[in-house]
């Protein structure tokens, strides 16, 4: 995505992009490039990027993006192979990880309050918790997570992923993290300790305990590693296969 001034002429950086992409053996796909105003607004990577009249630039989640975390919702609560207790948790987590990838958006309006209203009555529909204890499981249910609109970390000056700065490209990568993970992240100086590599553009870091024990929260008991280095860590009891999608 390439966002350009007013007089700015799109042709001749559509030119450097063909040409950068053609010596690495690939090209632009046709079917998903455009060009269009800001202020029409357009959908890139499941956010919406407008230019509102007041010149304010401001993303939010796509209308697309919306209508699939709904589905999935539904999708899940009404697995009858689960426990309740089992599909409300799973919603959380659902839930959980698309406000966290949004969360950089403008989530004002994008409260799921319909998907919060129909997941009430469906709860309550099982017979299993009163009004009272419903409404409290609505909070595991749909958890709230902090967001702050535009917050994410802008790249340096002329700063490329292919430059080779590894260390800085690892630096801002980390700097979406935060809490313990960030803490620790600092004081491995950005290196999973299981494969000693630095954590690149595009790696996810994810807590480990060390024990196994996820009720062990000593600082001498974590660590973050790859994902990659996390799913085959033997404590675990199995090898953690990872799935497309």
């Amino acid at each position: 995505m390439f966002i350009l001034k007013p007089e700015d002429d799109p042709e001749p950086l559509r030119g450097h992009i063909d040409k950068f992409l053609e010596t690495r053996g690939l090209k632009v796909k046709e079917a998903k490039t455009k060009v269009v105003h800001s202020t029409d607004g357009f959908d890139f990577l499941g956010w919406n990027f407008s230019v509102k009249p007041n010149g304010k630039f401001i993303s939010t989640p796509s209308q697309k993006a919306t209508i699939s975390i709904k589905a999935k919702v539904k999708e899940v609560i009404k697995d009858s192979r689960f426990t309740l207790e089992h599909r409300i948790n799973k919603c959380g987590s659902v839930v959980r990880g698309w406000r966290n990838y949004h969360r950089f958006c403008d989530l004002s309006q994008h409260n799921l309050w319909s998907l919060r209203y129909w997941l009430w009555k469906f709860i309550r529909k099982q017979g299993r918790y009163n009004r009272y204890q419903t409404n409290k499981v609505i909070k595991r249910a749909i958890p709230a997570v902090s967001w702050s609109a535009c917050k994410f970390v802008i790249v340096k000056g002329d700063k490329s992923p292919y430059d080779g700065d590894f260390v800085y490209w690892s630096k801002r990568e980390n700097a979406h993290y935060d809490g313990i993970t960030a803490r620790l992240l600092k004081k491995q100086n950005h290196r999973c300790t299981e494969c000693n590599l630095s954590f690149s553009s595009g790696d996810i870091a994810e807590l480990h305990h060390i024990d196994g024990n996820h009720d062990n929260w000593k600082p001498i008991n974590l660590e973050v590693l790859h994902r990659e280095c996390h799913q085959h860590q033997t404590v675990h009891g199995q090898v953690r296969v990872r799935t497309a999608g």
